[in-house]
């Protein structure tokens, strides 16, 4: 079973932290599997007063206009500083036709295959959070900046 979060996009920083999975694109949806989403302290999930670590989660669009995806792949290992490999671009399909008013989300991060710094931007009538279920005692890291709470069974 899945914990669901409707909105709350604000509430969450990924370029810092986050590891893209390869998306799942289908008619007007688009969910990508995701590592390491910080929590914003305004986020309902979060109850720490601190930002939030989640390990794994899904960002789910649905209603989907538009999506585009400027890729940068590194050169050999991310950490090594060696650079970027020339960028380009990623048009997501053919998505129907939208009658609702869509909301711009941009998110940057790290994709996983290809190795990659990326850049995404998404039209979409809205948005959602998936993370597998919660446990009800959340195990907090209280030594680091950012708490990293186990919040899986």
């Amino acid at each position: 079973m899945e914990t669901i979060v409707n909105g709350y996009f604000d509430e969450i920083e990924l370029w810092d932290t986050a590891y893209f999975g390869n998306p799942i694109i289908t008619d007007n949806t688009i969910i990508i599997p995701t590592r390491n989403i910080t929590l914003y302290e305004g986020h309902p999930l979060n109850h720490t007063g601190n930002r939030m670590l989640l390990p794994e989660g899904k960002l789910c669009f649905s209603g989907v206009r538009r999506s585009e995806r400027d890729i940068a792949e590194y050169i050999g290992d991310p950490k090594s500083g060696k650079g970027f490999k020339p960028a380009y671009k990623i048009i997501d399909g053919l998505f129907t036709k939208v009658d609702r008013p869509v909301t711009n989300f941009w998110i940057e991060g790290i994709s996983e295959n290809p190795s990659a710094w990326i850049t995404w931007e998404i039209e979409s009538v809205s948005f959602c959070l998936k993370i597998p279920e919660i446990t009800e005692n959340p195990v907090v890291d209280r030594t680091a900046k950012t708490k990293t709470i186990n919040l899986f069974a």
